[in-house]
């Protein structure tokens, strides 16, 4: 038997102890056996009549065979069939629950004064939460200690749980007593040791805690699993509560053993929440530096937030040029500072933010989230605006008039119901749309107030695709009730004639709205942010986000929208129309895509002018804004052979950057090539490894890539253009999460919890490696495991056994002469 199962099962080892049994494989098995007697009493009963006339010997012999014939097929019929069973030994199993969120990466114990500075990161990163995990899985004998008598599985997690764990098998597999007792078990080869350096580097912006254990007891729940240990600072941010995971666990009988990481004692900190203000200025525009100081732990502390300026390339330290005082009254709110400033010089100039307690030996948890540091382009160039009207609505005459006053704005404007002799306010008023590329490509922004494209000539449209393509041209889109139903509604043959006007919108329009009249729209509807327009610059009413998102909320709405049916690929929806009967869907209000170099700004209603029923400003803020940030592209490039487009300018730690780059050769052509490197430096000024931007083979002269920022400020990005001395440069901000950065001492209490209610123990990180194996008992069972059986009855042999029985008796028959 043990020869027979090594060849069949060449790989299992022999340790494993195993045998076969016979056994009946056809159900209903009295049922058969009672239909075969009946049969083989008919058949002893014929044989009898029939063989009457012959001798006892031939009576005996035919019977015998009959009988025997009849016998083997009650065999067949019963599906005899051999299975080999075998014992087999399920490992014992102790899951690690690690967490890898950016508060990991504070200071593991209470720092010092002197490491809250920034001079001390090398050593406040060598002495963080993360490094402290890192030496307790790398350098301790833990894992070496539960690798004796369990298989060590280590999941990590933050915003989400990673799918797979890595597996640490354990030293030496349990077994039963060997097949060969003379040959002795050998001890399974040790695993190669998991990168743990990566395994535990913080990568997360949030702490979903009590979801991720709920997530984990039900994947690896089991009667071998002798319990889950959970390795963080206790932070649940996000997600489902804590006591979800509890309840979990009570009903799978998991214990859960916490091992608590950082310091429970909360600490005193003043941070800057943020900093806004516009990357590009000309020059004599005053401008608004909008700070956010948020302090935690502090009670009436007196603050003072200092602007200071510096110019690119100068030697010189920033010189302080305004300063503020506040006092912060209440533990975690943002408390907004604004500086004005007003360009006196040309070129780009570094601004800085610091807050520094005034009063008070507040000694901070750290002074990395004191500082914030942007940069502005200083220029004269006017921003170029085409406005373009299929009528004289209130939101074209209000934008008009305000384009208008605005210095840093030079306006054109086509108002298409118009005739020559009218008067508009504006530079230059024009009767038709620009009559070559030229003339076009010296634009910044176009603004559609429900244009009427049949007055677009085709090629001009090719034009506008283009000049927003490749010229990083910037479109501002609205819908409106005369023009945009028929643009919409249009046939196939003339949707085919203005594809190229269809591929601009960010949105898919409904070819089929409801039949609505007037008096359908007397009552406003609120405008519904999503969590993309809550967050974008141009939709701030205010400095204040808070003061902002209140603003919108008493806005009574607006009447109308263009029903949509839904947003294009890759387009970005900020708002929605709330009123119902539209559309099956919400209608989309506002959204926005980048096509190409440039971006395209739709708005599916021009009702925007109510806003100035809560305030004048509102109107003009949000379109000023957003004229500024769909017209930054063009700002942006420095060079005609090309432009970097970054999809935000402030980035998360631990976020990836994803880069573009419109490039054009010598001829302004697009650029032909492989691949085109990105010069990338982080904000202490080092030079990261060099990005690569890939073509992308469907749009010629476009690259893209991306990269990951792992350090807190300024990053600059600079794009070396093939055959020339140019480049092009770009700029991102990156800063820790509120939600991570906000009381991050750890929650000992919770994790007391956690482990109290499922039977589990409490453990500071320094006891960790030595009580933690004795709080995991072996879990470790043997099963008996039945292989798939063999059938018998299918064998040669007794194929020919039933045909020798039959044949045997047929022949003995023929020669006794018997019917």
């Amino acid at each position: 038997m043990t020869e027979r199962f090594a060849r069949l099962f060449p790989d299992w080892p022999e340790w494993n102890r195993f045998w076969s049994t016979l056994e009946l494989g056809r159900e209903g098995k009295t049922i058969w056996v009672c239909g075969f007697v009946a049969l083989l009493l008919i058949s002893f009963w014929a044989y009898r009549r029939d063989t009457v006339e012959v001798s006892r010997f031939w009576r005996i012999w035919l019977t015998t065979l009959r009988l025997s014939a009849v016998l083997v097929l009650l065999v067949i019929a019963l599906v005899p069939q051999e299975r080999i069973a075998r014992k087999i030994t399920q490992s014992s199993r102790v899951v690690f629950l690690i967490d890898t969120s950016l508060s990991m990466t504070e200071p593991e114990k209470e720092s010092p004064a002197d490491r809250a500075s920034a001079a001390n990161e090398v050593d406040r990163a060598a002495s963080n939460r993360a490094a402290a995990v890192l030496t307790l899985f790398d350098k301790s004998p833990l894992v070496d200690t539960l690798r004796k008598t369990h298989d060590v599985l280590v999941y990590t997690f933050d915003s989400r749980l990673t799918p797979e764990p890595v597996l640490i098998s354990r030293l030496v597999p349990p077994s039963s007593q060997p097949a060969n007792p003379k040959q002795p078990t050998a001890p399974r080869q040790p695993a190669a040791a998991p990168d743990w350096s990566k395994l535990t580097q913080p990568r997360g912006t949030e702490s979903r805690l009590g979801e991720s254990l709920l997530d984990l007891i039900r994947r690896e729940s089991s009667e071998t699993l002798a319990g889950i240990v959970l390795v963080g600072d206790g932070r649940s941010n996000a997600g489902a509560e804590p006591s979800v995971a509890v309840v979990a666990a009570k009903n799978a009988k998991v214990p859960l053993h916490t091992v608590g990481v950082g310091s429970p004692t909360p600490q005193a900190n003043v941070r800057l929440a943020g900093v806004q203000m516009p990357s590009h200025a000309h020059l004599g525009d005053g401008f608004t530096i909008q700070s956010f100081v948020v302090g935690e732990n502090v009670s009436s502390q007196k603050v003072q937030v200092e602007l200071f300026r510096k110019r690119e390339g100068a030697e010189w330290e920033p010189e302080p040029i305004q300063s503020r005082e506040i006092i912060l009254t209440e533990d975690g709110r943002e408390e907004p500072v604004s500086f004005d400033l007003i360009p006196r010089e040309l070129g780009r100039t570094e601004l800085r933010v610091r807050v520094r307690p005034l009063q008070g030996a507040v000694r901070e948890r750290t002074e990395l989230d004191n500082v914030e540091q942007r940069a502005v382009d200083v220029t004269d160039r006017k921003l170029k605006v085409l406005v373009v009207a299929g009528g004289p609505m209130r939101d074209y005459q209000f934008v008009r008039n305000l384009l208008h006053r605005e210095s840093g704005i030079e306006m054109d404007v086509w108002l298409q119901t118009g005739s020559v002799g009218i008067s508009q306010e504006s530079a230059n008023l024009v009767f038709a749309f620009p009559d070559s590329r030229e003339e076009l490509f010296g634009y910044d922004v176009i603004i559609g107030f429900d244009p009427d494209w049949k007055k677009v000539p085709t090629e001009a449209q090719a034009w506008l695709s283009e000049w927003v393509f490749g010229q990083a041209g910037g479109l501002i889109l609205v819908a409106g009730d005369v023009n945009t139903p028929q643009f919409a509604s249009a046939s196939d043959v003339v949707r085919q004639e203005m594809e190229k006007l269809f591929e601009l919108y960010p949105v898919v329009f409904d070819a089929h709205p409801l039949d609505l009249n007037d008096d359908d729209f007397k009552l406003p509807w609120p405008v519904e942010l999503t969590r993309e327009g809550q967050e974008v610059g141009f939709l701030q009413l205010t400095d204040d986000p808070a003061s902002s998102a209140t603003s919108w909320k008493q806005f009574p709405g607006i009447f109308r929208c263009y029903p949509t049916d839904g947003p294009k690929a890759g387009a970005t929806v900020y708002a929605h129309f709330s009123d119902p009967r539209v559309s099956t869907e919400p209608p989309i209000l506002l959204a926005a895509q980048y096509f190409g170099a440039g971006r395209v700004l739709y708005l599916g209603s021009a009702e925007t002018w109510r806003l100035r029923a809560i305030e004048e400003d509102y109107h003009d803020r949000m379109w000023i804004k957003a004229i500024r940030e769909v017209g930054q592209g063009r700002l942006k490039r420095g060079t005609n052979r090309g432009v970097l487009l970054l999809e935000n300018e402030k980035y998360t730690l631990g976020a990836s950057v994803h880069v573009r780059a419109r490039v054009l050769d010598q001829q302004f052509l697009p650029l032909v090539g492989e691949r085109l490197t990105v010069e990338v430096f982080d904000p202490a000024g080092r030079k990261i490894p060099e990005v690569d931007l890939a073509a992308d083979k469907n749009h010629p002269g476009l690259f893209a890539g991306e990269f990951v920022v792992n350090q807190q400020g300024p990053w600059r990005l600079e794009l070396p253009i093939p055959d020339s001395n140019e480049k092009l440069k770009g700029e991102v901000s990156v800063s820790i999460p509120n939600l991570e950065s906000q009381h991050p001492e750890q929650n000992v209490e919770l994790l007391k919890t956690l482990a109290r209610d499922t039977g589990g123990e409490y453990l500071p990180l320094d006891e960790a490696a030595g009580k933690l194996p004795a709080l995991l008992p072996d879990r470790t069972i043997e099963k008996l495991q039945y292989d798939f059986p063999r059938t018998l009855w299918d064998q040669r042999w007794v194929m020919w056994l039933l045909v020798t029985l039959l044949g045997v008796e047929w022949l003995t028959r023929k020669l006794l002469k018997l019917a």
